[in-house]
């Protein structure tokens, strides 16, 4: 086995501590915002999607279910590891987040005749069934369907059947239930049973995709599949990326995201999970401690209107911590999923710190007016030595791969003031990329995955799995070198939060279009990564945002994309999506309730062009076909995703124009640009997103802001509980304490204190709820 010609690291990126918890309509974390609109470039915090299922009980009854197979054990193993994994990790983050009442919540796993490990029969009303169903239907079943019913024994707490399937391990069975929840489009799903009577609610989460290799899957791991639909019959939505809509940066590590990051693990609960989980259960548990549950200890979505159907829960990246050893995702246990049993897997390991706060002090003065001015930062930063290198390489073991298209050699990473440039070298490139089954080189980057797929001529194209968009000029494949490059704006990576330094892998995969079929190759192997650094960026303003027109006047937008507005007949798709080939994504957002006319036209008459048309979190509209293509939106405000399919592209190819005519409805009689249907004070100017007078701009209108000189993201426009705090002694005495709200991870101050003149002594602190977190003294005359 080479190794390393220079610095790879075993440990994890270093992960902050949790901050606090922000509960509450409106009390978002410092830094985030309700708008979930991918084009905001305040946008920069996740959104969960919550209430997703009327879990009634903390005693959660599990029934697991496997068909008959070869390897019935195995599945079975591992189904009840995915529950062991959400209760462990339920437990460990409570604690670390404070909020240990949610240790109470205990799951009962009961496990089917099949294996031999069942407990009691019948099993009287279980909150969840997780069942595993074939992927070919049919196949394996193992037991008289006929009987299923009587032999399963699912009953309300009355005596009553409560289930409707014949055959539960044939996957289309579910899918023709009326009310299955197939969000994913990808052999899995829920559904809701209302048992009725004394009883309440079942969640069967079905997964569709048993692998008859262990191994080897159709989408997901076994396991990061049935940990993600039970996620969903605990309540817990999407974070940005399933099939109802996208809501802004995406955790792409976690288990409730629809994707495969981190590359070759599986994952484990996230501190966002845990908070969605904890709205459910404060209405069944006593939270505050007084004795007794009641509506004092129902906790409520920090953004409770959300999409209209469901509240969302905010959370900033900074809290963004994994139920692992460091917090970091890359350290989850890991599920033992062998065709044997290994030992038990620990999913509540002990937590180690890696970070330190720090508070930073510019050098302190006098004002003119004879005041000392104090600013400074608190943050936490990792502990120990931290990489100083801005290159770094990795020499792979040949010949570790299943086909030589996938077997990496070497990784060579090199960080510049711009950029993160990385080259992976392969044995030989695989000779066409992106259609089903083939291979793709992937850029890990702080956890961040970038796929680069190559046609079978020249370039190639880089998905960005985080944020789900193709970005253009970032990878290149040279067949003659072996080599597949990537030059990563650091600017960009900033945008989403990620900064040196960098700890950087890289994978060979299988892919189904955009979807890990298994990972062949890493480099460097298992958990390492190269770290490398760079200096820090400089800030930058950003390009100006386009903001939509205001007023009552008609207006047009035409869209162009980033290649131009052309298909070739290789990207026929046939109404199939992204699965075969990618549409064209545009955005677009109107300020005032409109009327939107959507029209699409192409070039070449043997084509069939489609248009889908989402405003907000709504329901996607499509268009009825023909040519030209048209949508109409009778009544809609804010952002619309719109999408152009190419269903069939003839032999010359076609280039389309798409065009949107924008008629806002209704007049404007208070002129501030909002027209009177959307506005909720018509008489009285005032800004969005309310059209109400709102003196300290924070988006709660005067009349209902208690705080009307105190801008603040909460419903009733105060700021929310602090829980740290910048502290200031001179000469012993305390003249100074203010909240400290982290934005990001990060703290920021100014302050200009009274202070005599002469020489002093003065402390400045920063503390939290538990004490002094770190201090720093300067003398000033």
């Amino acid at each position: 086995m080479s190794g390393a010609v220079s610095y790879a690291g075993t440990d994890a990126q270093p992960t902050g501590p949790y901050s606090q918890s922000y509960f509450g309509d409106g009390n978002l974390p410092p830094g985030c915002v309700r708008d979930m609109n991918l084009d905001n470039p305040d946008n920069q915090c996740f959104h969960m999607r919550t209430g997703l299922n009327a879990l009634d009980s903390p005693q959660v009854d599990v029934l697991v279910l496997v068909p008959a197979s070869p390897t019935a054990e195995r599945d079975m193993r591992v189904m009840r590891q995915s529950v062991e994994m959400w209760e462990g990790g339920i437990e460990q983050l409570a604690r670390r987040m404070g909020q240990p009442w949610l240790t109470e919540v205990d799951f009962h796993i009961t496990v089917d005749a099949l294996s031999g490990e069942f407990t009691t029969y019948p099993l009287v009303d279980p909150e969840i069934v997780l069942v595993g169903t074939n992927p070919v239907g049919g196949i394996g079943i193992g037991i008289d369907p006929a009987q299923f019913v009587g032999e399963l024994g699912i009953y309300d707490a009355q005596g009553v059947p409560c289930l409707g399937v014949d055959n539960p391990f044939d996957f289309a069975a579910w899918e023709n239930l009326p009310g299955f929840d197939s969000h994913h489009e990808e052999r899995s799903g829920t559904y809701v049973e209302d048992c009725g009577g004394a009883g309440g609610n079942v969640c069967f989460a079905i997964n569709g995709a048993i692998d008859p290799v262990p191994g080897m899957t159709e989408v997901f791991s076994m396991f990061d599949l049935v940990s993600h639909e039970f996620g969903h019959c605990l309540t817990v939505g999407h974070v940005g990326d399933g099939a109802e809509g996208s809501w802004g940066p995406v955790p792409t590590n976690d288990i409730m995201s629809y994707n495969e990051d981190p590359p070759g693990l599986s994952k484990c609960v996230s501190s966002l999970d845990v908070e969605g989980f904890a709205l459910r259960m404060s209405g069944y548990l006593d939270r505050n401690g007084d004795g007794m549950v009641s509506g004092a200890d129902k906790l409520q979505a920090n953004d409770f209107p959300g999409d209209g159907r469901n509240p969302f829960q905010v959370q900033s990246p900074s809290d963004h911590i994994y139920a692992s050893a460091t917090g970091s995702p890359t350290d989850c246990p890991q599920p033992d999923v062998g065709v044997l049993p290994g030992s038990r897997v620990s999913w509540g390991p002990t937590p180690v710190t890696t970070m330190r706060p720090v508070l930073r002090l510019q050098r302190s003065a006098r004002t003119p007016d004879g005041r000392v001015r104090l600013t400074g930062t608190a943050a936490y930063v990792p502990k120990g030595k931290q990489p100083q290198r801005a290159n770094g390489a990795f020499v792979d073991r040949s010949g570790d791969s299943d086909s030589p298209f996938n077997d990496l050699r070497k990784l060579d990473v090199r960080v510049t003031n711009t950029s993160v440039l990385a080259t992976i070298d392969v044995a030989q490139l695989a000779p066409t990329s992106g259609a089903t089954g083939t291979s793709a080189y992937s850029l890990i980057v702080n956890g961040r995955r970038f796929d680069s797929t190559g046609p079978a001529s020249v370039g190639a194209n880089t998905w960005d799995n985080g944020a789900e968009v193709f970005l253009d000029g970032v990878s290149d494949w040279d067949r003659a070198a072996g080599t597949v490059t990537f030059k990563i704006s650091r600017r960009y990576l900033e945008s989403y939060g990620n900064v040196a330094p960098y700890y950087v892998g890289s994978t060979s995969t299988v892919q189904n279009a955009k979807r890990v079929v298994y990972v062949d190759d890493t480099a460097p192997a298992g958990r390492k990564r190269i770290v490398v650094t760079g200096r820090k960026l400089v800030e930058l303003d950003g390009p100006e945002q386009a903001s939509p027109p205001t007023g009552t006047k008609p207006y047009s937008v035409s869209f162009r994309a980033a290649d131009g507005n052309t298909f070739a007949v290789g990207q026929t798709n046939g109404g199939l999506g992204s699965l075969v080939s990618d549409p064209h994504v545009f955005s677009m957002s109107v300020t005032s309730p409109s009327k939107v006319e959507l029209s699409l036209d192409w070039s070449d008459p043997a084509s069939d062009l489609d248009l889908t048309a989402q405003a907000g979190a709504g329901d996607p509209v499509y268009s009825s076909g023909g040519k030209p293509d048209t949508i109409v939106l009778d009544r809609v405000q804010g952002p619309i995703d719109l999408e152009v399919n190419p269903t069939f592209v003839g032999p010359a190819g076609t280039t389309y124009t798409l065009r949107a005519k924008v008629t806002p409805i209704g007049k404007d009689s208070d002129r501030d640009g909002l027209t009177d249907p959307g506005d909720a004070c018509p008489r009285l100017r005032g800004p969005l997103p309310s059209g109400c007078p709102d003196a300290d701009h924070d988006g709660v209108p005067n009349r209902t802001d208690r705080c009307g000189q105190a801008p603040a993201g909460t419903a009733t426009g105060c700021p929310g509980r602090p829980s740290e705090w910048i502290k200031v002694l001179v000469d012993g005495k305390v003249v100074e304490k203010v909240r400290l709200d982290r934005a990001f991870g990060l703290g920021e101050f100014d302050l200009r204190l009274r202070v005599p003149q002469g020489a002093h002594r003065i402390r400045t602190m920063w503390i939290d709820r538990s004490g002094v977190l770190a201090s720093v003294v300067r003398r000033v005359r």
